[in-house]
């Protein structure tokens, strides 16, 4: 048997064809390969990175943001524990020239858990009522912590420190009360031996009582809407002149006012900025600023009872002034008194009422002063054309505002119609 040889082109083409197919071959085979193993997800939670502390009374209020991802990008699923500890920060001889860096967690005693709880992501918040050694004395540096735990009892690490003052708290608000004033509302208070400033927070209220608007805010300061207001008497007056209370920008909704900074408790302020027919809730808290390590922190009591109040105008204008009466008239046909007067600058004002009454001979007013006019007269002055020729008359006017309070009367004047 012969065997017929290969053509030497005809075997380099099938090594060729081989070669591609087992390069395909191995090429389809890499591109299914897993390659090298990944790691498992430890669900970490991130770190809290916006924790805050605020003492008020002999509680301190955390705040933190509870992220709702993990270390791995992954979302939180379900709740994860929060760990919150705390430790007194050794403040040094120099604190008030010291920095904040310098005081840290790093060179602190051991943070002590104090309080631990489930949470889940969004805003949080916590509250830690502080042990009588914390509450009393002179003021103490706190710091805080927290770190978020997953199902296994793992942390990604715990946050930045936020501070807290320990000490004792400014006393509370006490017999908090609101007066109307023409100024506004009158906010009085029981005084106390303390140089720690009074904070009050005004709520707007609803129709049926309930709050408008539920996010604390501060508005700026806004005039009245009433009309300008004559200062306090000393009948209605505190011992301190109550001052006008500053406030700084947001909603109206809720507004935060501060007494003006004096060295002693004033007892009372005035609420300038209430509007008339409003219903307000006011509640008070006194609020003292310290100084530890280069950090100033905000020491504030428990917040007061609250007192809710209808700002209402009850106060009539000014008694009008400048009253002048004179014969007028060119012709008997047109025969009268006319009555001028100094224009009022209440801001409500309506209008004013005239009023007449009859002059004996002898020049002693008689009977009842009667309103010559049905509705308020709007500017100041009055014809007076149902005058009688040859009677004499006393006039007095009143000025009448928007919610019907009606001023006392004027300074009379007398005129007589004479004949022709």
């Amino acid at each position: 048997m012969k065997f017929l040889p290969i053509p030497c082109n005809l075997q380099a083409h099938q090594w060729i064809v081989a070669g591609v197919a087992s390069l395909l071959i191995a090429s389809a085979i890499g591109c299914a390969s897993p390659g090298p193993p990944r790691a498992p997800s430890l669900n970490l939670p991130e770190v809290v990175k916006n924790l805050t502390a605020e003492r008020v009374g002999n509680e301190v209020n955390l705040n933190w943001e509870t992220p709702s991802k993990t270390t791995d990008h992954t979302d939180i699923k379900g709740l994860v524990t929060a760990e919150i500890c705390r430790v007194p920060v050794p403040v040094p001889n120099s604190a008030q020239n010291s920095s904040p860096a310098a005081t840290t967690l790093g060179k602190a005693p051991t943070c002590n858990i104090v309080k631990s709880l489930p949470v889940q992501s969004g805003p949080t918040q916590a509250t830690e009522i502080l042990p009588q050694t914390l509450t009393a004395g002179p003021p103490v540096l706190l710091a805080y912590r927290v770190q978020l735990l997953n199902a296994n009892g793992r942390s990604a690490g715990p946050s930045k420190e936020a501070f807290a003052v320990a000490g004792a708290a400014p006393p509370p608000v006490e017999q908090l009360h609101a007066t109307a004033v023409r100024e506004g509302v009158l906010l009085e208070w029981q005084k106390r031996d303390t140089t720690a400033e009074v904070e009050l927070d005004r709520r707007l209220e609803g129709p049926n009582g309930a709050s408008v608007g539920a996010t604390p805010a501060k508005v700026a300061p806004t005039k009245t809407t009433s009309r300008s207001r004559k200062p306090l008497t000393p009948a209605s007056a505190p011992p301190s002149k109550p001052q006008a209370l500053p406030m700084t920008p947001s909603t109206p909704a809720e507004v935060k006012l501060q007494t003006p900074k004096q060295t002693a408790d004033a007892g009372g302020t005035v609420d300038q900025t209430a509007k008339i027919g409003e219903s307000y809730t006011y509640t008070a808290q006194r609020v003292s600023s310290v100084l530890l390590a280069g950090h100033t922190l905000m020491l504030s009591s428990t917040v007061s009872a609250p007192v809710t109040f209808v700002s209402r105008d009850v106060f009539p204008p000014l008694v009008p002034t400048g009253l002048e009466a004179v014969p007028g008239g060119a012709t008997p046909a047109d025969r009268s008194i006319d009555l001028s007067w100094t224009p009022n600058t209440d801001t409500d004002l309506t209008g004013y009422s005239v009023y007449r009454q009859e002059v004996t001979s002898t020049g002693e007013v008689a009977g009842t002063a009667a309103r010559l006019n049905s509705t308020p007269v709007v500017g100041p002055a009055y014809r007076d054309q149902t005058a009688i020729p040859g009677h004499r008359y006393s006039y007095r006017i009143t000025a009448v505002d928007s919610a019907g309070n009606e001023s006392a009367p004027s300074a009379a004047v007398q005129e007589t119609l004479r004949e022709q």
